[in-house]
């Protein structure tokens, strides 16, 4: 049973988030974006064994705590490895203005990292 948390730091209370999850992996799952004060943002579960390419969730919400969490929880897997890309969203005179994280989940031995895909991206919110 393997699970893994990661800190989103550069995402700011206030900012407006929006996220997307999909998943390609024969393992079930459970995907849960939460803060510091304990509010679930999402919980998009993979309750079924397919391999098909599937969506299992999109949405938008503001962000209210101080720090955001991401909890990947595969039952069935041994170990959960992953890849990071973590960019600033800037404006036209190169001011960071959001932050993008998308994880690449590996559940197993494989190693092709495309099990469970997260984007979120966070905008600080017009004034």
């Amino acid at each position: 049973m393997a699970k893994k948390e990661f800190k989103l730091t550069e995402i700011k209370k206030g900012y407006n988030i929006a996220w997307t999850v999909c998943s390609q992996c024969l393992f079930t799952g459970t995907i849960t974006l939460t803060d510091n004060a304990g509010t679930v943002y999402f919980q998009y579960p993979k309750t079924n064994s397919s391999t098909s390419y599937q969506v299992l969730g999109q949405g938008h919400r503001d962000f209210t705590g101080d720090i955001l969490y991401l909890h990947v929880d595969i039952p069935e897997s041994a170990e959960i490895n992953q890849s990071i890309t973590a960019n600033n969203v800037t404006d036209s005179h190169a001011g960071k203005v959001g932050q993008v994280y998308s994880f690449c989940i590996e559940d197993s031995t494989d190693e092709d990292y495309n099990d469970f895909y997260i984007n979120i991206v966070g905008w600080a919110k017009k004034g």
